[in-house]
């Protein structure tokens, strides 16, 4: 990444399986790498993660 600078910061909504949040994303250049999910985010949703195939599945 270049120094890990955040350069943007983007507030959507994301809907999913009647799950609707707001969710404020920080941009910064992360190579091949398109998202991060924060440990606040994880913490809160608890999802299964698959480590082998990197499937994050949210029940």
């Amino acid at each position: 990444n270049a120094g890990g600078c955040i350069t943007h910061k983007c507030s959507f909504v994301v809907e999913y399986q009647g799950h609707r949040e707001q969710v404020i994303a920080e941009a910064t250049q992360l190579g091949k790498i398109n998202l991060i999910l924060g440990w606040t985010w994880l913490f809160k949703h608890n999802p299964e993660i698959d480590w082998q195939t990197g499937v994050v599945t949210l029940s």
